[in-house]
C-alpha cells in the first residue's frame, strides 16, 4: 500500500508566522466556460507545507534545490517512533543511541495532528544538537519528520545565526531535511518503508514543497 505523507497545499494554509514568509494563495486565471480551459495562479513560499530544505536555506554558499542528490530522495527508510515525546520535549543523545541509524530516517511524533491549530508551531518536540551530531556521524543522509523543524521553534528569530543549529549542522553535512509530514500513524517503530520525497526542481531555491509517499515493504 502507498501512503501519502503530504499536506494539502491550499489558500490560507498555516505558515510559520514569520513576517518574511509568503502566505499561500491559489486563484483562478482561466475559466473553462470563458477561455476553454481552467488554469490557476499559485503563490507560495519555498517552505510551505510538506517540503524539503536545501543547504542554501541556512548556508550562504550552500547548494540549491536543482543540485540536490536525487538518489537520496527515493529508497528504503526506517521509521522511528517518537510519539512518547510530548509538547516541549527533546530527543536526546541517549534516545538516538538506542536506535539503529540508517541512511534515511522518518521520525514519527504524531505532531501533525496539531496542524491548523495554534499549537502546531508552539512547543513541538525537537532534537538536542548532540543527538543530531550522533545521527550524522552514523550515516543518516535523510531526516524526515512530522514536525515543523528539528530545531527548537521557540528560538526562531527574525535575524540570527544561532537559532537553528540543527538545520545548519544537517545541511552542512549534506543531509536532506523533509519537514511537515502527515498521516504517519500507520508507521511502526523500526520498520522499513520505501520513501519517495520529490520536490520541484526550482533553480536557485533554498527549499521547495514536495510530494512525499511511503510504501509498505
Amino acid at each position: 500500500m502507498i501512503h501519502d505523507l503530504t499536506l494539502d497545499v491550499e489558500t490560507g494554509m498555516p505558515t510559520c508566522g514569520t513576517p518574511w514568509h509568503q502566505t499561500v494563495e491559489i486563484t483562478q486565471m482561466g475559466r473553462l466556460a470563458e477561455v476553454g480551459r481552467n488554469t490557476s495562479r499559485i503563490v507560495l513560499g519555498s517552505h510551505s507545507g510538506t517540503h524539503m530544505d536545501a543547504p542554501f536555506h541556512f548556508i550562504e554558499d550552500g547548494i540549491t534545490m536543482e543540485s540536490l542528490d536525487v538518489n537520496l530522495m527515493w529508497g528504503r527508510a526506517v521509521a522511528v517512533d517518537m510519539r512518547s515525546k510530548g509538547a516541549g520535549s527533546t530527543v536526546t543523545l541517549s534516545d538516538v543511541e538506542a536506535i539503529d541509524v540508517s541512511e534515511r530516517m522518518i521520525f514519527v511524533f504524531g505532531w501533525y495532528h496539531n496542524w491548523k491549530t495554534d499549537r502546531f508551531y508552539k512547543d513541538f518536540p525537537y532534537f538536542e544538537t548532540d543527538a543530531v551530531e550522533y545521527l550524522i556521524k552514523r550515516g543518516m543522509k535523510v531526516m524526515a519528520l512530522d514536525t515543523p523543524s528539528p530545531d527548537d521553534g521557540s528560538a526562531i528569530k527574525e535575524k540570527g545565526e544561532t537559532d537553528s543549529p540543527n538545520h545548519v549542522m544537517l545541511l552542512k553535512n549534506g543531509v536532506l531535511i523533509v519537514e511537515y509530514l502527515c498521516n504517519t500513524d500507520f508507521m511502526e517503530n523500526g520498520k522499513e518503508y520505501e520513501l519517495v520525497a520529490l520536490p520541484l526542481k526550482v533553480k536557485g531555491s533554498d527549499g521547495c514543497p514536495a510530494r512525499v509517499l511511503a510504501k509498505d515493504i
